[in-house]
């Protein structure tokens, strides 16, 4: 502005009146000046009340622009009047225009300040324009009219694109500092790098994480010289294949290297806005923690918590890893099961149970070689496990038993706890596993039955013996078979004929039970009998055999009137005595089929009778009232046969067959028959001696008791009920069979 001030000053001077001239020219300049000092003092935003004191400046500014523009405008009406030549009127006008113009590119974002400015600016030379008398004043008056409306349209178009520039500016700039606040602030450790592999930029949480110091600066960092090689092979995969890339793992860091990291990065190119490849970013996340605790979560699922062994989980799957390698030598696998642990554990409590497991573990830790393994099944039950035993199987079996002696020894000398030596002992089956076996549940499966075969067996070891599988899996099968509907119509009673030892004469017969499974053939009552006693299926089938021998007895009176038989005995099992209606139901029996009581006979085994004897003599003593006969059978091989002798009233004494066998060879068997007929004459008992089966056994017996009977294969094996029914027909046949 001085610069046009001074020119036009120039220019003019000598056609103007020179007071004129340096008094339009002198205070504009020093308005000028006022003006550029003015700019200078705008106020800062640190400066106190800056808000108030830019306000009083824009004042101070608009007064000093309208000012210019009047000062400016009022060179036109004092100068033209004098200026002869046409070209130094269109210097003017041009002067004026162009100041206006000029002071567009100042002024347009405030319209009102605009409008004012150019009015004043122009004003004078309008007023002038429209006092001349020329032809060409009006026109130029008229243009200047249409030039000040176009500047300001100008302005107004101006100040509206520079408010939506500004906008859109203000837009980027708040999209780049939220892109920035974001970039930095974000707790996802990033950075990204160039082609050549250099570090370009990374935020806050980049420096946290891998531990850089603050005055430690990346920018430019070559990533070739990173200690951890996977991550610079990883960036390098993702800039040579355009693709991102994961990884999972530990990483070591290049700025904090005694720190471990376990981390999963994800690097992605990067590429600008004309898809060219610019470089990559990275992203990361510290799971060292979340590895840590999986880890421990792992460790504990791993370990049984009270005994800090191996648990049931983590055997499997050492065993199914064992069972998958390729190994040549035998592995070793014991099973254990404490004795006499419930006892304890219920008697002095679980708190001293658990002691007791954690000092079988204890010593379990103290005696197992450097190779093998202890894991804790649940309850108290354990698992070793010895990879690696050897090549001979004799060999490894001999291990085993060396190292059950010595466990049972230190159990039996070690579980001292509080005041209480603890007589704990291992049932231990053992399993020798060949390097052909790959079922691990068979493995298991054979070793439970080891072990119970210990148990049952009062031993400290026992080996697998198919047999015994095969047992268990039969019974098992039985087990499943007495619980079918048709059972009964599979059952039948064979009957073996009970003699009179003096006459030879057939007094009686034992009714006994066979099964003809569909699939196994022909079973003995020992087979099945203990399987129906535990599953419940005893009391079916024991009424099934008691209405059938009524059957056969009702059936016997009518077609055989004459028959020197008297009865028909079956045997019962003690635990169909527990039943209350067991007396009631035999009454029933002997009503519907209109039999006298005494010509049922029922036995009881004399091992059934140890659980609940009170009430099994109430039932005893109900069967008398009605006048069913009761024999106890197999006696004298349990541990208590004379106590039963005093306290049940019975009818019928069935000495057992292994007396009978030995009587031709052991003098006191004889003896000892002789004692026990003598005590039976003493409690007016029939006697009946099983398991007779030759002369020479009955030789034995002579005079030795009035009235004996006797039952064994030397008079009648168990006949079918039309066989036997045959003989009933023609009882001279047993009547031969008499003593010499």
């Amino acid at each position: 502005m001085i610069v046009v001030v001074l020119l036009m000053t120039v220019l003019l001077y000598g056609s103007v009146p020179f007071g004129y001239l340096v008094g339009w020219a002198i205070p504009l300049l020093l308005l000028v000046l006022f003006r550029l000092y003015d700019l200078s003092r705008f106020p800062s935003d640190n400066e106190e009340d800056a808000s108030r004191r830019r306000e009083a400046w824009y004042r101070r500014f608009k007064i000093s622009a309208y000012m210019t523009a009047l000062g400016l405008g009022l060179a036109a009406p004092l100068f033209l009047p004098y200026l002869d030549q046409r070209y130094l009127h269109f210097l003017l006008l041009f002067f004026i225009i162009g100041i206006s113009a000029g002071a567009l590119a100042a002024l347009f974002p405030d319209l009102r300040l605009v409008a004012t400015y150019l009015l004043l600016i122009n004003l004078p030379l309008f007023v002038y324009l429209l006092t001349r008398d020329e032809p060409y004043a009006g026109i130029a008056a008229a243009t200047l009219f249409v030039l000040m409306l176009v500047l300001y349209a100008i302005a107004q178009i101006s100040r509206d694109l520079m408010f939506q520039s500004a906008q859109r500016q203000v837009k980027l700039q708040a999209k780049e500092r939220e892109l920035h606040a974001l970039f930095e602030q974000t707790p996802t450790p990033i950075f990204y790098f160039d082609t050549d592999m250099r570090v370009r930029k990374y935020n806050r949480a980049f420096k946290e994480f891998f531990h850089v110091s603050d005055d430690e600066e990346l920018d430019g960092f070559d990533l070739h010289s990173l200690k951890h090689y996977p991550a610079i092979q990883l960036m390098k995969e993702v800039l040579e294949s355009r693709e991102p890339r994961k990884y999972d793992g530990y990483y070591q860091s290049t700025f904090s290297p005694k720190r471990k990291y376990w981390i999963r990065a994800i690097v992605a190119p990067l590429f600008n806005d004309k898809g060219e490849l610019i470089g990559g970013v990275s992203s990361f996340q510290d799971k060292t923690l979340e590895k840590e605790s999986i880890d421990n979560l792992q460790r504990l699922a791993s370990k049984d918590s009270l005994t800090g062994l191996h648990n049931r989980r983590l055997f499997f799957q050492r065993l199914s890893r064992l069972l998958q390698e390729s190994r040549r030598r035998l592995t070793l696998l014991l099973f254990l099961d404490l004795d006499q642990f419930k006892p304890i554990n219920d008697t002095l409590g679980h708190n001293i149970g658990d002691k007791v497991l954690q000092k079988v573990a204890d010593i379990l830790r103290e005696i197992l070689p450097k190779n093998a393994q202890a894991f804790r099944l649940g309850g108290d039950e354990f698992v070793l496990l010895f990879p690696d035993c050897g090549d001979k199987e004799a060999a490894v079996r001999q291990y085993a038993e060396t190292f059950a002696e010595q466990l049972n020894r230190r159990l039996n000398l070690s579980i001292v706890l509080d005041g209480y030596h603890l007589p704990i002992r291992a049932s231990i089956g053992a399993i020798v596993i060949s390097p052909h076996m790959q079922d691990s549940d068979e493995i298991i499966r054979r070793a439970d039955i080891a072990m119970y075969q210990a148990k049952s067996s009062s031993g400290h070891l026992a080996f697998y013996d198919p047999s015994l599988d095969m047992k268990r899996q039969k019974n098992f099968f039985l087990r499943h078979s007495l619980s079918n509907e048709k059972l009964t119509d599979q059952l039948r009673l064979e009957y073996q004929p009970i003699v009179a030892y003096e006459t030879g004469c057939l007094v009686g017969a034992e009714a006994l039970i066979r099964w003809e499974h569909p699939s196994l053939g022909l079973l003995p009552p020992e087979e099945f009998i203990p399987l129906a006693v535990e599953s419940g299926e005893i009391l079916k089938i024991g009424r099934w055999v008691a209405e059938e021998v009524c059957k056969t007895l009702a059936l016997i009176q009518k077609s055989f009137p004459r028959t020197t038989l008297r009865y028909l005995s079956y045997n019962i099992d003690a635990h169909e005595l527990h039943f209350e209606d067991f007396a009631d139901y035999l009454s029933s029996l002997l009503d519907r089929y209109r039999l006298s009581p005494k010509s049922l006979v029922v036995e009881i085994t004399e091992n059934s009778l140890i659980d609940n004897l009170p009430h099994i003599e109430e039932t005893i003593h109900k069967l008398k009232k009605l006048g069913v006969r009761c024999a106890i059978d197999d006696f004298g091989i349990g541990y208590s046969s004379l106590s039963y002798l005093q306290r049940l009233t019975l009818d019928i004494l069935k000495i057992d067959q292994s007396f009978a066998r030995v009587l031709t060879e052991k003098d006191r068997s004889v003896f000892l028959i002789g004692h026990i007929l003598q005590i039976a004459r003493q409690l007016n008992y029939t006697v009946v001696v099983e398991g007779i089966e030759d002369d020479r056994q009955l030789r034995k017996l002579k005079g030795i008791f009035p009235g004996l009977q006797c039952q064994g294969y030397y008079y009648s094996k168990p006949l079918s009920k039309e066989a036997f029914f045959e003989l009933l027909e023609h009882p001279k046949e047993l009547g031969r069979k008499k003593p010499d």
